[in-house]
């Protein structure tokens, strides 16, 4: 196996850290607290001294309070040799007890931002398998190294505070939380600590290949910079800053299932000390709302705070959504004309295996709608679109009937509802993202719309899920008068 099995006496002669213990690695997983009292815990494993280091002492913290470690290795099937090294980390971790599995990026390999798309597939992958297991964390293994690196490169594009601060020490993907509790360790001690214990690592060839831009800042740092601790306060800059935005909108931000957020006026209101904090809050409902990876550029996000904070009417369009400046609050909602063809008639296909009851379809990068074979079975060359290809959305019996029966729905601006998601087929309308069955039946019933011929009542067993790729925070959110329309 090439480059599989290091010589270990070549890296003990470049290493001069000190082993990490149970202890020390405790403090770390404290900052991460609370558990769950016999924690089971996810850890990214590629085969290298980092994650190596990671899955033998998260292991021993979880068996500690009664827990366990699921190992995940994702092959990437980049490189000959990689499924021969996933299945050596595999043996590896299975003399210490632990399971493992393995993950394979199958379909056809991009040619260009590899690293990039690889790492969004490998988090894609590991989060739908700690879903399926009933995992909420998943630890990965960046350093202080990985850390000096990231900051470099973002430096490079153009500095912004919170870009500045690196990595966060967590982050969340559709149903887990990321963890990293090795932020603030150097290399060298998770080279130690597996010299420690004689345990062998793989060395990824693609570390030492300048065309990617990590490789050639990391080579840059290493001749320029020194020591990668060289900024010891980034973790509490970072720390201080995801406080401010947390409080920010936990106190200023309502986010209703059906994908629309509400925002307090004063998150808007800039010439204060947390302007940047107010700045970053902003851009997560923006980028929450319009379902993208990524929120807008700081600047951008500045612009918008500014015009909104001197106009108190501005409507202005920005990362897919629209920022509705109305009374004493801000409306953030998809913006209908930014929706793609795809988006806006996608045809629904049962796509799951026969012994397999229920499948989901995803919408807009927003919504899921959750079916089973039995709901699908009863509809008619079903497909989904926004509320706005509904002829009755466009009366006004309609919008009087929502604010009747569903006010905090019915009172939104009307271009909010135009991108709410909805399940039609041949018979007509059949469910809508944000109402339940029965909100639905009523208001079309109080419009005067009446069930299509042959189909009865407005019965449907599926369910719709505002699933959108980043959570708007970790926790603690006004949330709309009624819980259950929610995502958890």
């Amino acid at each position: 196996m090439t480059d599989s099995v290091p010589n270990r006496s070549e890296h003990a002669a470049a290493s001069s850290g000190t082993p990490l213990d149970a202890v020390v690695f405790e403090k770390l997983m404290a900052e991460f607290a609370p558990f769950e009292a016999a924690p089971v815990v996810g850890v990214a494993v590629s085969g290298g001294a980092d994650s190596m280091a990671l899955a033998l002492l998260a292991d021993e913290w979880c068996r500690a309070r009664g827990g366990a470690i699921l190992a995940i290795t994702v092959d990437h099937g980049l490189r000959a040799d990689s499924a021969q090294e996933a299945q050596w980390v595999g043996n590896q971790l299975y003399e210490h007890g632990i399971e493992h599995v393995i993950l394979r990026w199958q379909g056809t390999k991009p040619s260009r931002a590899v690293q990039e798309q690889a790492r969004r597939a490998r988090y894609d992958l590991m989060d739908q398998l700690l879903a399926d297991r009933g995992i909420f964390h998943l630890l990965v293994a960046h350093h202080a190294g990985d850390q000096a690196e990231t900051i470099a490169m973002r430096e490079m594009r153009g500095p912004t505070p919170l870009g500045q601060a690196g990595m966060s020490a967590r982050r969340f993907m559709k149903h887990a939380r990321v963890l990293r509790p090795f932020l603030a360790v150097e290399k060298a001690d998770l080279v130690a600590t597996l010299q420690s214990r004689h345990q062998a690592w793989v060395e990824d060839p693609s570390n030492r290949n300048e065309k990617f831009e990590r490789v050639r800042v990391r080579n840059r740092l290493a001749d320029n910079c020194g020591p990668s601790s060289c900024r010891a306060d980034i973790a509490e800059e970072r720390r201080t800053l995801e406080q401010s935005i947390g409080r920010l909108l936990a106190g200023c931000v309502t986010l209703h299932g059906n994908g629309v957020a509400l925002c307090d006026r004063s998150l808007f209101m800039t010439g204060h000390h947390d302007d940047t904090a107010r700045i970053y809050a902003v851009g997560q409902v923006v980028r929450t709302a319009g379902g993208a990876g990524y929120m807008p550029a700081f600047d951008s996000l500045a612009g918008a705070l500014a015009r909104i904070s001197e106009n108190p009417s501005a409507r202005l369009s920005l990362g897919g959504c629209v920022l509705h400046a109305r009374r004493d609050q801000v409306c953030v909602y998809r913006e209908r004309g930014r929706l793609d063809g795809a988006a806006v008639h996608q045809v629904v296909t049962m796509d799951v295996p026969a012994d397999v009851k229920t499948g989901s379809v995803c919408w807009d990068n927003r919504f899921e709608l959750l079916l089973n074979r039995a709901d699908f079975g009863g509809l008619t060359d079903p497909w989904i679109g926004p509320l706005d290809l509904c002829d009755v959305f466009h009366t006004k019996a309609f919008r009087a009937a929502l604010r009747e029966i569903v006010p905090f729905i019915g009172n939104l601006p009307r271009a909010a509802l135009a991108s709410m998601p909805a399940l039609y087929d041949k018979e007509g309308l059949r469910s809508v993202g944000g109402l339940e069955v029965s909100e639905l039946s009523d208001v079309l019933s109080a419009a005067d719309c009446e069930p299509p011929s042959g189909r009865g009542k407005f019965a449907f067993g599926g369910r719709w899920r505002f699933a959108p790729p980043v959570p708007l925070w970790e926790s603690g959110f006004k949330s709309s008068p009624k819980p259950d329309n929610l995502l958890a």
